[in-house]
């Protein structure tokens, strides 16, 4: 599941890069680079933190990237590089927004697959567990010991 910031919109300083116009859909309605995100199921302001610590070629190409798998009209297609270098220029200066390059996720941990975290937290878990069911268990001829005579062992032979 993708980590959230609930306070992430107001503290940002992403709005305007994430509210732009990236150009009209096929049905007529704008399109925003929040929605392009979105739609291509990524964190808009994870990526568009990531965006502020590459350098600009690279934000752009990333950002036209997404923009041309989007169904909008020829024209915005056409001009997707275009409207990428415009609307990059909307981006923050890294260091002039406190917090907003701690968003982006380092590249070992971008490439991690969501599930490793999870799987090591439940093998700790359960290497855990383990060792306190080994301290905790009592040791052979350390427990209650039971005798029975041999008046209360009797052998039922069938007819």
């Amino acid at each position: 599941m993708a980590q959230t910031d609930v306070f992430a919109l107001r503290n940002s300083g992403l709005e305007p890069l994430l509210f732009a116009e990236v150009g009209d859909q096929r049905s007529g309605m704008g399109l925003t680079v929040l929605s392009v995100l979105a739609r291509l199921g990524l964190d808009p302001w994870a990526e568009a933190a990531r965006w502020v610590t590459l350098p600009k070629t690279a934000a752009i190409a990333c950002l036209a990237g997404n923009i041309a798998r989007m169904p909008l009209s020829q024209q915005a297609l056409a001009e997707a590089h275009a409207t990428a270098t415009r609307l990059i220029l909307l981006l923050p200066v890294n260091n002039t927004v406190p917090g907003l390059a701690a968003r982006a996720l380092p590249p070992g941990l971008a490439a991690m697959p969501k599930w490793l975290p999870m799987t090591l937290l439940y093998c700790a878990l359960a290497i855990g567990l383990g060792v306190a069911n080994m301290i905790a268990a009592p040791g052979p001829g350390s427990g209650p010991t039971t005798t029975t005579s041999s008046s209360d062992q009797t052998v039922h032979q069938l007819p």
